[in-house]
């Protein structure tokens, strides 16, 4: 006796349209994901700049004539050089370089410190200041010279001392030696890098890293 033929089954239903457009989306956005999370594994993020010193508590005379502490710098990313206005080298060039970061980075503090109080007042820097179109967040700081020196090298890590006449140059940068750096100061009063005032790329350098510690408060 012959077998039955099987019957035919039923036809598996087709899908429509919108399930295939709702499918295709979605793994066109896994993919995109997929791809996204390749290029930030081929592309590491630079990482925070260390903590390298705390500075020490200060008490300073500010261009205005108003004490500058470091308490009243705490709360925002702030960089540091040290000058004298009476300097014929490096002094003018590092104070044109924070002038152009000035109007790169806005809202950005800067403070210049001397290290040629006797002669750099209140109101020797001020004219200083005017001459660079120094802004109100651009705060330039004397006081005693052993408070200076004591910060810069105590608290900056930084060289700062008045050469005798006997070993200065002719034709030098002056009576007095400092370092030509940049400093970035965090808002905690921690200096958190040191960046070559004379080197394009460490200026670059410098700014992504003040906008790295912006972007943590």
């Amino acid at each position: 006796m012959p077998l039955d033929a099987p019957s035919a089954a039923p036809a598996a239903p087709r899908p429509s349209a919108y399930t295939l457009a709702t499918v295709g989306a979605i793994l066109l956005a896994a993919g995109m994901a997929v791809a996204l999370v390749g290029v930030r594994t081929l592309r590491p993020t630079r990482p925070d700049p260390p903590r390298l010193a705390a500075l020490p508590a200060f008490r300073l005379t500010e261009r205005s004539g108003q004490p500058l502490t470091l308490a009243l710098l705490r709360g925002r990313p702030w960089i540091a050089d040290f000058i004298f206005t009476q300097c014929a080298g490096a002094c003018p060039a590092m104070t044109a370089r924070l002038a152009r970061l000035q109007s790169e980075v806005p809202g950005l503090t800067f403070v210049s410190f001397t290290v040629d109080p006797a002669h750099d007042t209140p109101e020797v820097l001020a004219r200083y200041a005017a001459s660079f179109h120094a802004g109100p967040g651009w705060l330039f700081a004397t006081g005693s010279q052993q408070d200076l020196y004591a910060l810069s090298v105590g608290g900056f890590k930084m060289a700062a001392m008045e050469v005798p006449v006997r070993e200065q140059v002719a034709g030098g940068d002056g009576p007095f030696l400092h370092s030509s750096k940049f400093v970035l100061v965090d808002g905690e009063g921690q200096v958190r890098g040191y960046y070559d005032s004379t080197d394009e790329q460490a200026l670059r350098a410098l700014v992504a890293d003040v906008e790295r510690l912006r972007a943590r408060r």
